[in-house]
């Protein structure tokens, strides 16, 4: 082959590979931010309709009593805000680790954690949703959630 097919195709190859990258930190920007807009509606939601959730009333009639329906439901957004920014790497192990120990200080957020985490390692797809539940279960444990 001669020197300008060689340099051409080079050419091809390189603006292929920059569009590819480019494309991938574009996806990946656009799922940081549906992350933060989750989060948004999330805190929306609490302050506006704090008494949502008959899912957990019915799934666990014997372990949670009518005025925790909408705060154990906030709760789980919390734990699934933080399983998908865990995934998309805007949390860092470091962080949900933190995250996880201030969650546990709430007997609610015990609760529910104790509700869902047999569930949650269940459906574990990958190594970041294991380490989610292995972080949170750490903390759960740490905050003494086992025994309650």
């Amino acid at each position: 082959m001669n020197r300008p097919v060689l340099a051409l195709a080079a050419t091809i190859a390189l603006a292929s590979a920059v569009h590819t990258a480019q494309r991938y930190l574009q996806h990946r920007q656009s799922l940081e931010l549906a992350a933060h807009q989750t989060h948004g509606r999330m805190l929306e939601v609490v302050t506006t309709q704090p008494d949502l959730d008959p899912i957990r009333v019915r799934n666990h009639p014997d372990h949670v009593k009518d005025d925790e329906s909408g705060p154990l439901l906030m709760c789980q957004w919390w734990l699934e805000f933080w399983r998908t920014g865990l995934n998309l790497g805007v949390f860092t192990p470091a962080v949900l680790r933190q995250n996880a120990k201030n969650f546990m200080q709430d007997p609610t957020a015990l609760k529910a954690w104790a509700l869902s985490r047999r569930g949650r390692a269940l459906q574990s797809r990958g190594r970041r949703d294991r380490m989610h539940v292995a972080l949170l279960d750490a903390a759960f444990e740490e905050a003494g959630g086992p025994a309650q």
